[in-house]
């Protein structure tokens, strides 16, 4: 971490040496270490560390764009002056209103742990051992990573934005293998103390050892139980491929002609809240404009989009506060980061028991877009599938592959978990996801 002080003091450069009628600058750091291990042992440790200075420059309805990592004051000044160029060539935009006037300060949001913040490569190596120990005595191969850091993000601009937040995270993924399975686990938080190695290590050393020798099934429509990990891919689909309101003004989210009515099962409920610290929250966005809740889908029946300030003015709305780093996702339009969908009142125990034959499902993997209408998806599955027969799970099957609209996916929904699961990525990007029970799933093919 740089710190607030050195943070403000970037910032504050970067807007004394502009000379573009307006301008807005955001800064964001990350330190990271990461314990990375095969084969039961440590391979490697390695430390990151990267600030990324992103400049926008207007000049009347024209916006410029450049982004550097060196703070010097010769670094910062050939950014600011790139980007103020870069607004000079661009044609004018009838649609941009200028940059937000932010008038209300964003709250602060407890997401830092100094625990977190200072683990030292000896306590990932220590959480390690938890699961390379359990793997070694079932017989098993583990490979995975450990990782915490630190991320700070600070914005300001000649409209009057001025925040500044720092938060910390923590992550274990482990797969653990025999000859012939493999079972995987992930554990997310802003805190260490919240990744349970011990239980993610048994997590994954059952899925290994129930799922040995898998026998084909054939491809179709089958009910399934999916844990957390597969619902966070489809929240995540589901963000990048149509939450944001640019997307949807484009006319390429699945939000097209569904807002307002009621288009998954009424247990569905998502929403994004950059301030709720059950996730991994920033409370501000790109802009420096406060992220405000917004419910994506409220008992199935599709909401808003988010918004930034540019999708907002266009609509003659006011932003919502989900303007992104414009490197982070190869976007400069607004996205949904910090999801949630809301619980219900099943155990995983009882999803199960209550299918007569259907599949549990761990994750999905190498999913991708085949077309946005309803959010189609292909993918495949992975790292532990099994057969339910009869309230149980009867044997190990091999992965799946399929072809299937997550809108139409969540119509399906019979049943939510009573528990929920906190997913992150190396990106910025969370979720906080139940388990699901859908009474039909399409699985089109079979994996070699």
């Amino acid at each position: 971490m740089i710190g607030q002080e050195r943070c403000e003091a970037v910032l504050n450069k970067s807007l004394s040496l502009s000379r573009a009628e307006d301008t807005e600058v955001y800064l964001s750091v990350q330190d990271q270490g990461l314990t990375r291990f095969a084969s039961n042992v440590i391979h490697q440790n390695v430390s990151h560390s990267n600030a990324q200075l992103h400049i926008r420059a207007v000049a009347g309805r024209r916006q410029g764009r450049a982004t550097t990592n060196d703070l010097s004051d010769e670094g910062i000044e050939r950014a600011v002056e790139r980007a103020h160029q870069n607004a000079l060539l661009m044609p004018a935009d009838p649609d941009f209103k200028g940059l937000p006037g932010v008038k209300d300060m964003p709250q602060q949001v407890p997401a830092h742990d100094e625990a977190t913040a200072s683990c030292s490569p000896e306590a990932r190596a220590r959480v390690v051992a938890v699961v390379c120990r359990k793997a070694e005595a079932e017989g098993l191969n583990a490979s995975g990573a450990c990782r915490t850091g630190t991320h700070e993000t600070a914005v300001m601009s000649t409209q009057g934005a001025r925040a500044y937040h720092a938060g910390t995270f923590a992550g274990l993924i482990n797969t653990l293998m025999s000859d012939t399975s493999a079972g995987w686990s992930k554990g997310s938080s802003w805190r260490i103390s919240d990744i349970d190695a011990e239980s993610l290590a048994d997590e994954a050393v059952s899925k290994a050892l129930r799922g040995r020798d898998p026998r084909p099934i054939e491809p179709g429509k089958y009910t399934v139980v999916l844990d957390p990990y597969a619902v966070d891919d489809i929240l995540s689909a589901l963000s990048l491929y149509g939450m944001g309101a640019h997307i949807v003004q484009e006319g390429r989210s699945w939000m097209n002609g569904l807002i307002g009515k009621r288009a998954m099962s009424p247990l569905v409920s998502i929403w994004d809240d950059g301030s709720d610290s059950e996730g991994w929250p920033v409370p501000f966005d790109a802009e420096g404009v406060p992220c405000q809740r917004v419910d994506i889908v409220k008992e199935g029946v599709v909401g808003d989009p988010v918004h930034n300030s540019y999708t907002a003015g266009k609509e003659g709305k006011a932003s919502t506060g989900h303007q992104t780093s414009f490197s982070n996702w190869g976007t400069v339009g607004p996205m949904a980061t910090n999801l949630f969908m809301g619980n219900g009142d099943s155990t995983l125990e009882g999803m199960i028991g209550s299918t007569q034959r259907g599949l549990y499902i761990t994750r999905f993997f190498y999913t991708r877009l085949v077309h946005s209408r309803g959010c189609m998806m292909t993918g495949m599955t992975r790292d532990g599938v099994f057969l339910i027969e009869n309230g149980e799970l009867s044997h190990p099957v091999k992965n799946l592959r399929f072809t299937q609209s997550y809108v139409e996916a969540l119509v399906e929904v019979e049943v939510v978990g009573n528990q929920r699961k906190l997913i992150m990525n190396e990106s910025g990007f969370a979720t906080v996801v139940p388990a699901l029970k859908l009474t039909a799933f399409n699985f089109t093919g079979v994996t070699v």
